[in-house]
């Protein structure tokens, strides 16, 4: 694992932490590839019931790189349209990993989440964000488009008409703006953003990992469905459910005053 991406476990969480606060987390190859390793380690992981995800020195991340992508210019080493297709497609393998673990999700994001470092921060199912946190779809500013999956993700957020304006105007969104949005959660002083998201991936420690990743993919699935199509989906999920161990073991506790396992209160 890069040093650029720190992984830690604590239990059945995993810890995420971007860790170029010089460069303010920006998305370096180190850092790229420190974020395919995690998502790579993760994926598949039967023991993992959720992650946080973070970034170090007050900045969750700056997003694309643009010191790096000068230089690579200016050395004059080939980068064409198939070369930079080329890597956009790599950095999307990871980043549907990532979008696709069948665990929740938590950004914890203090201090600037731009570019695509906001496009990473909306591919969690919990955003919980400092007082000075900041939002900005900066892609305008260079001329290039929304990435990391934020044309996708940020419209159904907040809505098309105001993700364009967003995507338009390149201005940067301030934690409270972005809780009235729904970009963020919960609003908290900065030393409290990182323990309360691991307060609530914690609560998830003793959960059904089956229902949650059920639960995750059809969510995910929703807004592009119809009424129909989500009855069937839920039909065959519930009956995976109903008839899986971890149901009969907690209605069992139920029916014995036992307390749960999973207590989310």
């Amino acid at each position: 694992m890069s040093d650029a991406v720190k992984v830690t476990r604590d239990g059945d969480v995993a810890l995420i932490e971007l860790n170029e606060p010089a460069s303010r987390n920006a998305f370096s190859q180190d850092i790229r590839d420190g974020l395919r390793d995690a998502a790579a380690a993760l994926t598949g992981d039967a023991t993992l019931r959720a992650v946080v995800l973070t970034g170090t020195g007050g900045v969750f991340s700056a997003g694309g790189d643009l010191k790096a992508m000068l230089r690579r210019h200016k050395s004059g080493e080939e980068y064409s349209h198939d070369t930079a297709k080329a890597r956009m497609e790599a950095l999307h393998d990871w980043f549907k990993q990532f979008c696709a673990l069948p665990v929740p999700v938590i950004a914890a994001v203090d201090g600037p989440a731009y570019g695509a470092g906001f496009g990473l921060a909306m591919c969690a199912d919990i955003v919980i964000a400092s007082e000075r946190a900041e939002f900005g779809a900066s892609f305008a500013k260079v001329g290039a488009v929304p990435d990391c999956n934020l044309m996708w993700s940020l419209p159904r957020i907040i809505g098309l008409q105001k993700a364009r304006e967003l995507f338009y105007t390149a201005r940067v969104v301030g934690a409270t703006e972005a809780q009235a949005l729904g970009i963020c959660m919960e609003v908290l002083p900065p030393e409290a953003v990182l323990p309360r998201a691991l307060e609530i991936a914690g609560m998830m420690q003793e959960t059904s990992q089956l229902a949650f990743s059920l639960t995750k993919e059809l969510t995910g699935r929703a807004l592009q469905s119809d009424a129909e199509t989500m009855l069937k989906l839920e039909a065959e999920a519930q009956a995976q459910c109903l008839t899986s161990e971890y149901h009969i073991n907690a209605i069992g506790r139920f029916t014995e005053k036992k307390p749960p396992k999973f207590n989310f209160s």
